[in-house]
């Protein structure tokens, strides 16, 4: 008994196999050596027999006999019954066949169709009628068939290079596209430099959203100045299995690569262990002036290509450029920014000094203000602008006389009127810095009242600014909580109670709620701290 023919699963019909059937002529698709890819899928007593395995034979003879022969023509191998191949190419080499069937009348009614027919255990008569509709060639007729079909594969070979090619060009131009927008993006964020945990997750999502892998991440814990701005944390968009240990504890086995590396590292393995399913992780390091500061990291690639290409290294090193830029501009302004609060701590302090009964009052209404901003909703920079607020408001009290900062007991009306000018001398002290003009109302009217019976302006309600009338109530706050050359420090409840009275009169009423429920515990350690602060340091002479 002779063995069948292999049959493999073939996908969807091609445009020539369509074009076949509806020329009535039933169409196989082999490969080079004969084997068959795909069968006609024509119904009933007809279909049975086309796809029967005598059939099947004698088209995978035909294919094989034409394997080498680079332009075969069509043979009869039957009466009546021709074979037409037609050649399939890619990329102008030939990678199969198709063979379409040609039948005449008279082959339906040989006694070879009639054996065919018997051995397939099909009715003859009801397969006869059902392929007499398709039975209407001949040998001319067939030739014609096969040149035309022959024109159809080449345009149909033409037509489909030609999408690629434009699916080429245009996956190119989305790519280009991609990578513009990108890096306009991050061109555009570069300004901020205030929140550079923001701008690296940014950076992230957006390389996550326009390249084909599963997670994008970034890591600064290398660097220690890095780290400062950035955190030693792992920014992740998407979502990887790799625990992080072992991906951390790689990087750093991997450090000296990396630093000697401006390009992109592909690892195949972590910790030891290789990753499943032959995948890949891109490491970028992030470099400045030839440092190592950091690493961005793309894994699980997807899509028609999962290996790592040239357009997700440049990319992804075109963003590990623009990361590096701005966390080194970001560590200058960190810098610069803590010098700067340093120095208006060291002003606060020395003004604090003169009295050791105030020692720490600047940095404590600070800390209020900016936890009071919060609390009644305001945002993260604000609330940081107003912590500044706090620091520098009673920064005019380097004009007023010591004498009357200190002295105990009441004060005459030329000492109060003395002392109700330290408002506006912070404010002429501070006008000329561009970084505090918005801090400047609050230096000049953090004593006035929302009844209007404050200084220096009598101004009243919504016209007292909302940064003077936060840091006024932290202001009374630490005033009534803490100890004063001429009273002792007022207990808890009391405070409160006379900050509830007030609202409407003194303090802005929308503001008494939210400052009531502000969590005093890091208060009361700055009391503390302070106040041992100021038991160690030298007595003045009197």
């Amino acid at each position: 008994m002779s063995q069948p023919v292999p049959i493999l699963p073939g996908g969807p019909p091609t445009e020539l196999a369509q074009r076949c059937r509806a020329l009535g002529l039933p169409a196989w698709r082999t490969d080079n050596q004969g084997l068959i890819l795909a069968e006609p899928q024509e119904p009933g007593p007809g279909g049975l027999w086309l796809r029967s395995g005598l059939v099947a034979r004698m088209i995978s003879s035909a294919g094989a006999a034409w394997g080498g022969d680079d332009s075969p023509g069509i043979v009869e191998p039957m009466p009546g019954c021709w074979l037409i191949p037609i050649e399939e190419r890619r990329h102008r080499e030939r990678s199969g066949l198709t063979i379409a069937l040609a039948l005449s009348g008279a082959a339906l009614d040989s006694a070879w169709f009639e054996q065919t027919s018997r051995s397939a255990q099909i009715d003859p008569a009801a397969c006869r009628a059902s392929l007499r509709a398709m039975a209407r060639y001949d040998r001319v007729s067939a030739e014609n068939a096969r040149t035309m079909l022959r024109w159809t594969a080449h345009d149909a070979a033409q037509a489909g290079e030609d999408r690629a090619t434009i699916a080429g060009f245009t996956r190119q131009l989305t790519d280009g596209f991609e990578t513009i927008d990108l890096l306009y993006s991050l061109g555009r964020s570069m300004n901020d430099l205030s929140r550079p945990d923001q701008f690296v997750q940014m950076a992230i999502d957006r390389l996550h959203a326009s390249m084909a892998f599963g997670w994008i991440a970034a890591w600064f814990g290398i660097d220690r100045r890095m780290s400062a701005v950035a955190g030693d944390r792992l920014y992740l968009a998407g979502a990887t299995n790799l625990p992080w240990d072992d991906l951390r504890r790689t990087l750093e086995d991997s450090r000296r690569r990396l630093s000697g590396a401006p390009r992109s590292v592909i690892l195949s393995e972590i910790a030891g262990q290789r990753l499943p399913n032959d995948g890949q992780v891109l490491v970028q390091p992030v470099l400045r002036a030839g440092r190592l500061i950091g690493v961005l990291m793309a894994g699980d690639k997807g899509g028609d290509d999962p290996q790592v290409s040239s357009y997700d290294i440049h990319l992804l090193e075109a963003t590990g450029g623009y990361v590096g830029a701005f966390l080194d501009n970001a560590v200058l302004y960190s810098d610069q920014q803590a010098t700067f609060l340093g120095t208006l701590k060291a002003l606060s302090a020395a003004i604090d000094a003169k009295d050791r009964y105030t020692c720490g009052h600047s940095e404590r209404v600070a800390m209020l203000s900016r936890r009071l901003a919060l609390a009644w909703g305001l945002d993260d920079a604000t609330a940081d602008r107003l912590h500044i607020c706090g620091l520098v408001h009673d920064v005019g009290k380097i004009g007023v006389p010591e004498a009357v900062l200190t002295k105990p007991g009441r004060l005459s009306d030329e000492e109060f009127g003395q002392i109700k000018r330290h408002p506006a001398i912070g404010h002429h002290i501070l006008k000329d810095i561009p970084l505090l003009q918005d801090i400047l109302p609050a230096v000049l009217h953090h004593h006035e009242r929302w009844d209007g019976k404050g200084y220096p302006h009598g101004l009243a309600g919504p016209e007292v600014p909302l940064y003077a009338r936060i840091v006024g109530l932290a202001d009374t706050f630490d005033a009534m909580s803490s100890n004063r050359s001429y009273r002792p420090a007022m207990d808890r409840p009391r405070v409160l109670e006379e900050i509830r009275r007030c609202a409407g009169t003194q303090f802005d009423p929308d503001l008494v709620p939210a400052f009531m429920s502000i969590d005093l515990s890091e208060y009361d350690d700055m009391v503390l701290r302070n106040r041992d602060q100021a038991d160690a340091a030298p007595r003045r002479a009197a």
